[in-house]
């Protein structure tokens, strides 16, 4: 969107953020109200500018949750923008942009803060290195080889696969192969997982199968199903 503002009105949120969201504010060369001929904002801050509590408890997107993660995590970017704000009563954007993200962000500047702040807030730096290491570690896990043709990266055959949330679905195989309701030969028919029996033998093939008028029933385990034109029905136990 092509935001024009005059008055900005922000949650506190790192140096580089903040930048990028004044930059919202007289794009245009606009003719303004006479209140509203320099851009202004207002960055709120927690309650008496203290950060600390966000330490063990994230509100409103500012700090880490317990299992890692967050909108704004590192409270160390967080501390270090609002006392920048606090210490320096004029900038001038574009032209202070590096030196205000850099005040703000350089790994120097947050290890003097984290030092200065005491154990808890050292604390938080090492959560922060470790939730990094980790996102790399994944990432490492989960890389392909470049340099190597697609067809030659060896993919496992005997891996089951289940669906995002972990469901397994199975596949069935008709031996010998029965009429299908469409005028094809029934050779393998997929079954979702919530129409499975509980306790399924992975090795389970279809049992007792029958075919009248276009329909095909069979067992699976305790299990009795029918395919059609409808689709794949399991019926109650008989």
């Amino acid at each position: 969107l092509d935001i024009d503002a005059d008055f900005l009105i922000t949650d506190l949120c790192p140096m580089d953020v903040l930048l990028q969201r004044i930059g919202r504010l007289h794009r245009h060369a606009n003719e303004r109200p006479e209140a509203y001929r320099i851009a202004q904002v207002l960055v709120l801050t927690p309650l008496g500018d203290d950060l600390t509590p966000l330490l063990t408890h994230a509100k409103n997107g500012l700090g880490r949750h317990r299992n890692g993660g967050g909108v704004y995590d590192d409270l160390r970017i967080l501390e270090a923008t609002r006392r920048l704000l606090a210490e320096t009563p004029e900038v001038h954007i574009p032209d202070d942009n590096r030196f205000l993200v850099e005040a703000a962000t350089h790994p120097a500047r947050l290890e003097a803060l984290q030092t200065e702040l005491g154990e808890a807030w050292q604390s938080l730096a090492a959560k922060l290195e470790g939730d990094v290491s980790a996102e790399k570690t994944i990432g490492h896990l989960h890389t392909l080889d470049v340099e190597r043709e697609f067809g030659e990266e060896e993919f496992p055959s005997g891996v089951q696969v289940g669906t995002r949330l972990g469901a397994q679905d199975r596949v069935v195989h008709f031996d010998p192969e029965q009429p299908g309701p469409f005028g094809e030969l029934l050779k393998t028919l997929p079954i979702r997982y919530h129409l499975l029996p509980k306790d399924l033998s992975p090795d389970a093939e279809p049992t007792a199968v029958t075919h009248q008028e276009d329909c095909t029933s069979f067992r699976l385990g305790e299990a009795l199903f029918r395919y059609s034109r409808l689709g794949l029905e399991r019926l109650k136990d008989q």
